[in-house]
């Protein structure tokens, strides 16, 4: 049960983080698929720098802190890039014509 609540909650953050901040979202369908891949790269990265960075903690205690810290922000960026990519495809589908000829008033 933890884990699909993890995950409907970050996604809930996720949307409230898209729709308080319009100003975060990326100009382009490139930036937006950039966000994706940066994302995952994050994601997977994220063992390696945990290995690195709980030894460098001076306590033990602290170690489930940082885990999950780093866990919850960089889960949220992925779902955060995904709500961002989505909005966009659905921006550029279902959008007014932009461009063409316009219609004649005899048409």
């Amino acid at each position: 049960m933890l884990e699909p609540a993890m995950f409907l909650g970050l996604g809930v953050v996720a949307v409230w983080v898209y729709v308080r901040y319009p100003r975060l979202r990326p100009r382009s369908i490139l930036l937006t698929v950039a966000h994706v891949i940066g994302s995952f790269a994050v994601f997977a990265l994220l063992p390696t720098a945990l290995g690195l960075l709980l030894r460098l903690l001076p306590s033990h205690a602290a170690q489930p802190y940082v885990v999950l810290l780093l866990l919850i922000l960089t889960l949220t960026y992925v779902l955060l890039s995904w709500v961002w990519l989505i909005a966009r495809i659905l921006r550029d589908l279902g959008g007014t014509p932009r461009g063409g000829h316009p219609a004649s008033a005899e048409s």
